[in-house]
């Protein structure tokens, strides 16, 4: 792993710079950074869907009470009747679905009632003073036998999220390595500029001390005035440079701290040096085999393409006609107190019971038809995506792994240059001090070895970017 053990935060110094390790870069980040932050809140919100979907099989308790009071008028074999019956009633039940497709139902209920019935034409009346207890427990379950018999089906809807969940977490983890790989960039390509900028310093310094020496030749007659206005010509130049290097350095500052989560507008000063570049002999096809197991992004497309299978699978099994078998026993009571009433259901004399079927089916089934196709589609096209990355990561590890080796190369031929413009310029000096070059010789010699001294440090950097973008896409940031 790139962090490793953590380093020190971040550390402000008096004068309000910012001290920043490697280290301290990729902590903060991980901290404070938004994308990175908001790829965790994304995992979040997919593990409460999980939870959620799951919630589909949690079992329910229900209860119910009320009160009742019906007064109707009907005409018997005895005349005109004015009915009046109260009631009350309360009860609990418990409901629970399994991923077998099966519903199971257990409810109780107890009622309390009066009557009263009035002969209209003769007023004679009959009441009721005592209340009649009526109590049942009905026990039901309802199995489906067709479309919901498979319980890979019934557990769809906890698969999609359960897959949203290993997408989320995988997307978090690529946004992890992508963040990194940001902070990593921002921190070498700072120390670059910043080295840029310690280099432009320097051929101002040497600019102006070839300007001090020449205008002094040029006053005592040894050098041709034309070289003061070329070595005047070169302070100006090393001052534009450094001004330039400088709001580049600064420029860079900003966009680290912004990517460590900091306000920018502080200097920044690099606590960490650049890693001394070894010989490399990287066994490519290892390399891509890791990349191909831990790449962030391609699991995260995997999960993808195995989810869009199952749905697939899911809707192609929606296709079949819904049959469900109900079952339904139940158990009565009905006596003057409630504890006769629920002595005699539980002696189970006043039994009832229920034995049936449904079938459902859409005469043209187009809604279950098109949503297969719409999924063998996303099934297909996961398949392709799935494919299409692991090719292209394979790619581009390779390609990185050539770079990585390029990019050692180049630091010892940007060093071996460096040093060849130091000896130019040597020899520069010793002819013009013997008169057997001009000025310009000499500004070209210091030119050529700034430029050398800025290509070592871009292959300073290029080389930590190369490792850390192979990194990257082997997911081991």
């Amino acid at each position: 792993m790139i962090l490793g053990i953590l380093g020190l935060s971040v550390v402000f110094a008096a004068d309000g710079a910012v001290e920043l390790s490697y280290r301290a870069a990729l902590e903060r980040a991980l901290a404070q950074n938004p994308t990175f932050k908001g790829g965790l809140l994304d995992v979040d919100a997919a593990d409460g869907a999980l939870l959620a979907a799951k919630g589909l099989y949690d079992p329910t308790l229900s209860g119910n009470t009320d009160v009742s009071n019906n007064t109707s008028e009907s005409t018997r074999e005895f005349g005109e009747v004015i009915s009046t019956n109260k009631a009350f009633t309360w009860g609990f039940g418990v409901r629970q679905f399994a991923p077998t497709g099966t519903t199971l139902s257990l409810d109780y209920s107890s009622t309390q009632s009066r009557f009263r019935y009035e002969m209209r034409e003769s007023g004679f009346v009959i009441e009721q003073n005592d209340p009649i207890f009526q109590t049942r427990l009905v026990a039901s379950i309802t199995q489906n036998l067709l479309e919901g018999h498979r319980i890979a089906s019934n557990l769809e809807g906890v698969r999609q999220a359960a897959a949203s969940l290993d997408i989320a977490t995988a997307q978090q983890n690529a946004t992890r390595q992508q963040t990194l790989a940001d902070v990593a960039t921002a921190y070498w390509d700072l120390r670059y500029l910043q080295r840029l900028a310690v280099i432009a310093t320097h051929a101002l310094e040497t600019a102006n001390e070839e300007q001090r020496i020449v205008h002094l030749q040029v006053d005592q007659g040894t050098l041709a005035p034309v070289s003061r206005y070329q070595v005047d010509a070169a302070v100006v130049q090393a001052e534009s440079g450094l001004i330039q290097a400088d709001n580049d350095a600064q420029s860079a500052g900003d966009t680290l701290l912004l990517l460590v989560g900091e306000a920018p507008g502080r200097s920044v000063v690099l606590t960490t040096e650049a890693a001394e570049p070894v010989a490399i002999d990287l066994d490519t096809a290892a390399v891509v085999a890791v990349a191909l197991t831990n790449n962030a992004e391609l699991k995260a497309v995997r999960v993808q393409a195995h989810a869009s299978e199952m749905a697939r699978r899911h809707a192609r099994h929606q296709m079949l006609p819904q049959l469900d078998a109900n079952l339904s026993y139940g158990f009565n009571g009905y006596e003057p107190s409630s504890g006769a009433a629920t002595k005699e259901m539980f002696d189970g004399e006043l039994r009832d019971w229920t034995l049936g079927g449904t079938l459902s089916f859409p005469l043209l089934n187009r809604a279950d038809r098109g949503a297969y196709r719409s999924s063998a589609a996303n099934a297909a096209k996961g398949r392709v995506d799935r494919v299409a990355l692991e090719r292209a990561i394979e790619q581009q590890v390779r390609a990185q792994a050539r770079t990585v080796i390029a990019a050692h190369a180049q630091v010892r031929l940007a060093r071996a240059n460096t040093a060849l413009e130091e000896k130019t310029l040597e020899a520069q000096r010793a002819l013009r001090a013997a008169g057997r070059a001009i000025q310009k010789d000499v500004l070209e010699a210091i030119s050529k070895l700034n430029d050398a001294k800025a290509a070592t440090e871009r292959a300073l950097a290029d080389y930590q970017l190369a490792l850390i973008e192979l990194e990257r896409l082997k997911g081991s940031l």
